[in-house]
């Protein structure tokens, strides 16, 4: 029937569009049932999952963001291999009709662009929509694609991408332009009192090596012998102090940061990762992956896991070849992360297993330690500690299952 034609392209006031469809829907007797049995079979624009395989080894940080409801939109993120996505939830009453809908955040575009920018990134922003403007307006490039005219004509200062393949030349242009980029200016963030109130939605944020991947630096200590690369930060809470120690033991020994690279490119998955994210993935459908490890060490361990959300730091070499320093993106980038997801109104669950893992843990409302060195382990026995990613399907299972809407912890600092 004609009424549910009428979208975020015709009326920009999402409540209002919403509190009309409801009505709608309960007026011809359809229920939630009915639209999931609908939108199981429905795939993909053509060339959208093309486009995103694409772009993943180009930026590969992607976060799909829509005003759709997580209880019928799940089969379509499947279908685009489970990227990161934030979307809505609903309310269905007893007899199994929509009631109300529960906006996660209001004005959630844009807040996410913006938190990714106080995490250190600049933001390509695409949409099609009204509800889409503010994102793109905050972002430091933003395209049109798709866009109805009402759109286009109200926002001529967006570019147009007439499809995915445009759309790949136009973010092929920002990437290989000449001039710099200049990222926009931050916006103040909010208290975390804002959100603390309200969240609903789960998300898993996990530290990488260790937990989905080996160390490392102990991958390249077997290779090359040489024994101050043992220490990691399972020992070493100061990684200032640590980086500089391998930094200096690389050179003593003669080795360069391409034969560490190298080694740290054949690096595969521990046994069992993969399995558990699979596991993970309809429980809590949104994970980001956080190592203060290189990008050199991330992107081939990412590649092996589909791409996921990953933010790493980077490798700098000296004129000579040698590793010179790590260049921290963000510093305590794993605290400031949680936050930033708690203002965005989810719930976090943390997993970690290092000393620099300890802030993230404590910031989450959920947070565990996998397989801790008996150093982290002592110095911090109010964390929960795993063993097994079975053991950790239980911990994650009972938290989901028992934390209720309003026991959550209340970080407001």
């Amino acid at each position: 029937f004609e009424g549910l034609e009428r979208t975020t392209a015709h009326e920009p006031d999402y409540d209002k569009l919403m509190r009309y469809r409801i009505n709608l829907l309960r007026e011809h007797n359809i229920k939630i049932s009915d639209m999931i049995e609908v939108v199981k079979d429905l795939k993909p624009l053509p060339g959208a999952k093309e486009f995103l395989d694409w772009l993943k080894p180009l930026v590969p940080r992607i976060l799909l963001l829509t005003d759709t409801f997580e209880e019928y939109a799940m089969p379509m993120f499947e279908q685009l291999g489970y990227p990161s996505v934030f979307c809505n939830s609903l309310v269905v009453d007893s007899d199994g009709f929509i009631c109300d809908h529960i906006l996660r955040l209001k004005d959630q575009k844009r807040k996410a662009v913006e938190s990714f920018q106080r995490l250190n990134f600049r933001v390509i922003a695409v949409g099609d929509s009204f509800n889409d403007v503010s994102m793109l307006t905050a972002a430091e490039r933003g395209i049109l694609i798709y866009p109805s005219e009402k759109v286009r004509k109200a926002h001529p200062e967006f570019p147009v991408a007439k499809d995915h393949n445009d759309l790949r030349a136009k973010i092929g242009r920002i990437l290989s332009a000449n001039k710099q980029i200049l990222p926009k200016r931050l916006a103040d963030p909010p208290p975390l009192s804002s959100t603390a109130g309200s969240r609903t939605m789960w998300l898993l944020v996990c530290n990488v090596a260790g937990f989905l991947a080996p160390e490392p630096w102990l991958a390249v200590q077997e290779s090359t012998r040489i024994p101050e690369l043992r220490v990691t930060t399972a020992q070493e809470p100061d990684y200032t102090k640590l980086m500089a120690l391998r930094s200096s033991a690389l050179r003593t020994n003669g080795v360069k940061l391409q034969q560490i690279v190298d080694i740290m490119d054949g690096l595969q998955l521990l046994p069992g990762a993969t399995q558990f994210l699979e596991w993970l993935k309809p429980i809590v459908p949104r994970t980001f992956m956080i190592t203060d490890g290189p990008e050199e060490y991330a992107l081939p361990i990412f590649d092996q896991l589909e791409h996921p959300m990953v933010f790493c730091n980077f490798f700098e070499a000296d004129d000579e070849g040698f590793l010179k320093r790590l260049i921290t993106r963000l510093r305590s980038q794993k605290l400031k992360t949680v936050q930033e997801l708690q203002r965005l109104n989810f719930r976090i669950i943390a997993v970690g297993n290092s000393f620099n893992d300890i802030d993230m843990i404590h910031a989450a409302e959920k947070g565990v330690l996998y397989r801790p060195s008996e150093a982290v382990k002592k110095e911090h026995p109010e964390i929960p500690v795993v063993t097994t990613y079975d053991e950790l399907k239980g911990y994650i299972t009972e938290a989901v299952e028992r934390m209720e809407p309003n026991s959550k912890k209340q970080k407001t600092s």
